[in-house]
């Protein structure tokens, strides 16, 4: 199993479905629907979810894939477990361990990937190269929907943003404040990239197109 120095969250796979509502201010069913709609899906699609937790996500796509194929990837194992548990009765569904920086799959592989509050646990070199990575195994015209923390526009996106990196010590989540996220998102060569909205005043929705 290949190894990221990005953060992984097995210690925290058994109560994750339960502090992610926390954690998103009980905004995360609203996030999933957004990004359902972004995937923009027909039915036999190949999907990727870089960064998948639990898979909950992953298991929504895969019900709107009767003729295609969803694929979730994730560095901590404990979380995978948990996915796979939950995947046994969708044969369009899988789960893999994995690192966003090196995909093991080949080029022009899917036709979407998403990603929901994945990048504020990487630095910002693991960025760019898990950007690169994924469009690498985007077809062309193949597009990317990212959710995460980004530079927050108003007081209380301030008082939550930093107050998140302020709990957790993570550099890679000041990164994100900081703007390091669009900056990736911007030297990466997508053909086109949208901030599409901006929620609680710190929470974007980037559109990317290959």
């Amino acid at each position: 199993m290949e190894l990221t120095r990005g953060r992984t969250l097995d210690h925290a796979a058994v109560v994750y479905d339960f502090l992610a509502p926390i954690m998103t201010l009980g905004q995360e069913w609203r996030y999933r629907k957004l990004a359902l709609r972004l995937l923009s899906l027909n039915g036999n699609e190949r999907v990727l979810d870089i960064g998948c937790g639990t898979g909950i996500l992953t298991r929504l796509i895969a019900q709107r894939l009767p003729e295609g194929h969803a694929v979730g990837i994730d560095a901590a194992p404990k979380m995978i477990e948990v996915a796979r548990r939950r995947a046994i009765d969708l044969p369009q569904l899988k789960f893999a361990v994995g690192v966003a920086e090196h995909l093991a799959y080949p080029e022009a592989t899917f036709d979407r990937a998403v990603s929901t509050f994945f990048y504020h646990h990487i630095d910002a070199e693991l960025k760019r190269r898990s950007l690169s990575e994924i469009l690498r195994v985007l077809k062309p015209g193949g597009k990317l929907i990212i959710i995460d923390v980004d530079v927050p526009s108003n007081w209380f996106g301030k008082l939550c943003a930093w107050s998140g990196y302020w709990l957790f010590k993570q550099a890679e989540i000041r990164e994100n404040i900081e703007g390091e996220l669009r900056r990736s998102l911007a030297e990466t060569p997508f053909e086109k990239v949208t901030l599409v909205a901006h929620y609680s005043g710190y929470v974007s929705v980037f559109l990317a197109v290959k």
